[in-house]
């Protein structure tokens, strides 16, 4: 087995080890090439190195949409594994067209006042009682968040197939930087463009720790980071949404934050480096948002430098080769 195999195995069974004792891992094991770097310390002013670019770019899965259903409870209190039909079938579906399919919370994000469940009881999912608001991010409106009022095993076949014509007629338009312009163009003179779509900027921490503890402890310390970082700096619900998902895959990169409507991911983060990481992705959006007011065009995504390269782990749109390609 080659040494970073080898590294890699031997540091997934340590924090296993720690995480079935019951104990926090605040240290990862980066390895870069052949070779181990030494682990960060929980100092914030440190100059020791971080995560690898190399090593986590090209590891966020493709996707040409996400799609957040909307829950009431925070991930604290998900199963480590849904039982939700609407996930399930929903999730199916959506692969016919590359969208993602998990579950979020925020104070910010409106939950289904009809429904309060997790999709878990089976007199729910027998009777169908299962309903969820859904937040939408994906390569036909980079611009911002779509929201469905209303997800249910009634409206699942609808819902699917306008998500479906959504993303894949971006698709199938193969100029999506000069369709984003054109739809742009005309929604600002419809006056329905900050009608329909909700532009502030979205952070999701992966914080499910019955799925995997690195995601409970380490992200659970990265929301609460965040939160109070943004709190210091006087940013509100008006600017920036702050929540929590489940499962996103990659539990050895947590804890795993997502930042849309850009779809880039990150990896490997910890408490300590989030005034930096919130620094450059807060710096992206400002920029994007200020070349749309003066020239109403969005930049490529495949032009798009991203932000904190050591930490990212990729973007939606991108094949693993375009995402190497831009680090």
């Amino acid at each position: 087995m080659p040494v970073a195999s080898k590294l890699r195995a031997s540091r997934d069974r340590v924090q296993a080890c720690f995480c079935s004792a019951g104990r926090p891992i605040p240290l990862l094991l980066v390895v870069e090439g052949n070779r181990d770097v030494a682990p960060r310390t929980a100092n914030p002013t440190s100059s020791e190195p971080g995560p690898s670019s190399l090593a986590l770019a090209g590891t966020a899965p493709f996707h040409l949409a996400c799609v957040l259903l909307h829950t009431h409870d925070a991930p604290s209190a998900y199963p480590s594994r849904s039982s939700s039909r609407i996930w399930r079938l929903l999730t199916m579906k959506a692969r016919q067209w590359g969208g993602i399919v998990n579950f979020a919370w925020s104070p910010a994000l409106r939950a289904h006042p009809g429904y309060t469940g997790l999709g878990e009881d089976e007199a729910d999912r027998r009777l169908g009682r299962e309903r969820y608001v859904a937040s939408v991010f994906s390569i036909a409106h980079r611009w911002g968040r779509l929201e469905i009022p209303e997800v249910s095993l009634e409206n699942l076949d609808e819902v699917d197939a306008r998500l479906r014509e959504l993303v894949l007629g971006s698709v199938a338009s193969g100029d999506l930087e000069e369709q984003n312009r054109d739809h742009d163009a005309s929604a600002s003179a419809a006056g329905e463009h900050d009608l329909s779509l909700d532009r502030r900027l979205h952070l999701y921490v992966c914080t499910h720790g019955s799925r995997d503890c690195r995601c409970g402890e380490g992200g659970g310390a990265v929301a609460r980071a965040l939160r109070d970082e943004l709190a210091k700096r006087g940013l509100g619900e008006k600017d920036v949404v702050l929540g929590e998902v489940a499962h996103v895959g990659g539990h050895k990169y947590a804890a795993n934050v997502l930042a849309y409507p850009y779809g880039d991911w990150f990896g490997m983060v910890q408490d300590f480096d989030v005034p930096h990481i919130l620094d450059e992705i807060l710096a992206q959006h400002a920029r994007v948002q200020e070349d749309f007011a003066a020239s109403r065009t969005w930049p490529s995504p495949h032009k798009l430098p991203p932000p904190c390269p050591p930490f990212w782990r990729g973007r939606m749109g991108l094949e693993k080769e375009q995402q190497l390609a831009l680090i």
